[in-house]
């Protein structure tokens, strides 16, 4: 999994000409939160619901995936729209993987905050296992400087506020909503009958699970600010301690991408549904774990096969990849609707 993240590095931000990608015009402005995590500050990016003005600018394009078009610095439409922290990849990921999502959920009357974790290319395998408890502690400190930021281009309702999350996103997403990952459990992750989706490139880089820092790992990173989640293939979903999900008391939302026979079972939410109260749990079976992933160009497959990775770019057959996107657009537009009235 974490390989072909590395093929995102070249996605950034370009001048664009053309329409942006949905009817409604998208405003992206940039935002620099401090991180005590990390020592240091991120830059997050903000989308948001736009009237005119702004600098077309094309987010995400690279040689393997089509990007996102949106106004730099448009005016913001009038309103007060809920806000939605967006935390999207695995354990190394390229900056703008989810901007799909972010631009889609904006055209649908959300603020959405997108996380940029760190270039893969800047931490080692070793340092990239502490990002399962940096990333839960990212979208918090997001929230904090946003709730103290005066100066936003759009109104938010600091009374709805959702986090949406994808893979090790998702394992985020669900921390932020009460759940607390059993060190035990992932310990074992990558026996012969575990479900960790990373263990190649652990046992390649000689990573111990059992090693990993167990306090940082357990830890509570409850986040009572937030109202609603909705979690997309999550990376150890089956590790997480039981009696911690049973306290979730937020509305929750599991989807998975692919059936039952085509899911990994690393990324299987199926198993959350009884556990956590409030939770509801959808198949979108016309699609497959990479339907996560921006739409490919049609030069994507080829560039895959030549640098031996996985078939990211490969859909169900009959199905295009942005007909998936905006189904599962909708699906997590309404869900935030209704979860964050």
């Amino acid at each position: 999994m974490r390989h072909l993240f590395t093929l995102l590095l070249s996605a950034g931000l370009l001048a664009a000409n053309t329409p942006a990608h949905a009817a409604d015009p998208v405003g992206l402005s940039f935002l620099s939160v401090p991180v005590p995590e990390r020592h240091g500050t991120m830059e997050i990016t903000l989308w948001y619901p736009a009237t005119t003005g702004g600098t077309p600018v094309l987010i995400g394009d690279s040689p393997l995936f089509k990007g996102e078009i949106v106004q730099r610095d448009a005016t913001a439409a009038a309103g007060n729209y809920p806000l939605v922290l967006l935390s999207h990849g695995g354990l190394k990921s390229g900056p703008f993987i989810g901007a799909w999502m972010a631009s889609r959920l904006a055209s649908k009357g959300f603020v959405v905050a997108m996380m940029r974790q760190p270039y893969p290319q800047t931490i080692t395998s070793e340092k990239s296992i502490h990002e399962i408890w940096l990333r839960p502690a990212d979208l918090s400190a997001a929230l904090t400087a946003i709730e103290k930021d005066r100066t936003l281009p759009a109104q938010i309702d600091r009374n709805r506020i959702g986090v949406l999350g994808f893979l090790i996103g998702g394992t985020s997403a669900l921390s932020l909503a009460g759940g607390n990952l059993d060190p035990e459990s992932f310990a074992r992750s990558c026996d012969p009958d575990g479900t960790g989706v990373d263990c190649a490139e652990f046992a390649s880089t000689g990573i111990d699970l059992r090693a990993v820092d167990r306090q940082k790992l357990s830890r509570s990173h409850l986040d009572a600010r937030v109202k609603a989640a909705v979690i997309i293939d999550p990376e150890f979903a089956a590790n997480f301690a039981p009696e911690s999900l049973k306290r979730i008391s937020i509305p929750v939302r599991l989807i998975n991408l692919g059936t039952p026979e085509t899911l990994w079972p690393g990324l299987r939410a199926s198993g959350l549904q009884d556990i956590i109260p409030n939770a509801r749990y959808d198949l979108l079976t016309d699609a497959s774990q990479y339907s996560a992933f921006s739409e490919c160009k049609p030069a994507g497959t080829a560039i895959l096969r030549e640098e031996g990775e996985e078939p990211l770019c490969d859909d169900t057959e009959g199905t295009r990849r942005s007909s998936i996107h905006d189904r599962l657009a909708e699906m997590v537009a309404a869900t935030f609707h209704a979860d964050l009235p």
